[in-house]
């Protein structure tokens, strides 16, 4: 074999591994790089602008999804929330993401809860925030696609029951299960389906996929299909409000207004206002 040739194949073989080692470098590069991940806008958050000098924006944390834009829009068209609040801004999330923090900060204006929720999160929340508005004697029923429910052992035996994945909820979560454990209902893990939210539940349930749900008289309107129903509890609490003590003036009938105009489609109750008076009729 020729030096000359010699010469020529080693050149080459040292042009071969550097090309190699820079696509290996290239390739080691590209896998350090981060793709930019994809920012998802807050499916649980409305926001619609209020009044059009005004600054600040009127925050309210509810449970529910159900007319939380329809309560939003009409704050924002109220004339005294629009000369205090540039935006009303209604968010929805599981009850068990409120923490102490928020309401010792009082990150709401408004929140959606019950007492007893409150008052374990921070025992002096009064101090923060004013009870507005209560809706009890709440009846809560079991509802069944078939035959009316019977609250024993042998009726629940092998039935699909959907629940809410939130144990803070009375209607979806705690009362049937209190409920379940004084008829003596032992249920398995398969008898038992958790849901995140309470249209995915209460869709599940008119597809045949659930035997036996908890809920409202709403739900005889909201689902068009024959019901049958048991009662559970008719002195329930469906929801309290509690608005902060340094909030604008004004607003709280607004605010009253607002949820009754839709509260009074899903939510049977009794109503206290202890403000309704100051309201103009």
């Amino acid at each position: 074999m020729s030096p000359l040739f010699l010469t020529s194949y080693k050149a080459y073989g040292a042009a071969l591994a550097l090309l190699l080692a820079g696509a290996a470098g290239f390739s080691l590069w590209l896998a350090k790089q981060e793709a930019p991940v994809p920012r998802l806008g807050d499916y649980h958050v409305y926001r619609c602008e209020a009044g059009a000098t005004a600054d600040g924006t009127f925050d309210i944390l509810a449970v529910s999804s159900i007319y939380a834009r329809e309560i939003a829009d009409r704050l924002c068209r109220a004339p005294a929330m629009a000369r205090h609040y540039g935006a009303v801004r209604i968010s929805w999330k599981p009850r068990g993401q409120l923490g102490a923090e928020a309401i010792l900060n009082e990150d709401y204006d408004l929140i959606w809860s019950r007492e007893h929720t409150l008052r374990g999160l921070v025992p002096a929340f009064s101090d923060f925030y004013d009870t507005l508005l209560r809706y009890d004697h709440y009846r809560v029923y079991w509802f069944s696609r078939d035959e009316r429910p019977e609250l024993s052992r042998e009726y629940f035996r092998g039935k699909k029951i959907g629940l809410l994945n939130d144990k803070l909820s009375h209607t979806l979560y705690l009362l049937p299960l209190e409920s379940l454990k004084a008829a003596g209902v032992n249920l398995s893990g398969e008898e038992l389906v958790y849901f995140d939210d309470a249209g995915s539940l209460y869709r599940a349930f008119s597809r045949g996929e659930l035997d036996l749900v908890s809920g409202g008289l709403y739900l005889q309107k909201d689902l068009d299909i024959p019901l049958q129903r048991t009662l559970i509890a008719d002195d329930a609490t469906a929801a309290t409000l509690f608005v902060r003590k340094a909030r604008a003036p004004g607003i709280d009938c607004e605010i009253a207004a607002a949820f009754d105009a839709f509260t009074d489609t899903f939510i049977v109750a009794h109503r206290q206002f202890e403000g309704a008076e100051r309201c103009e009729s």
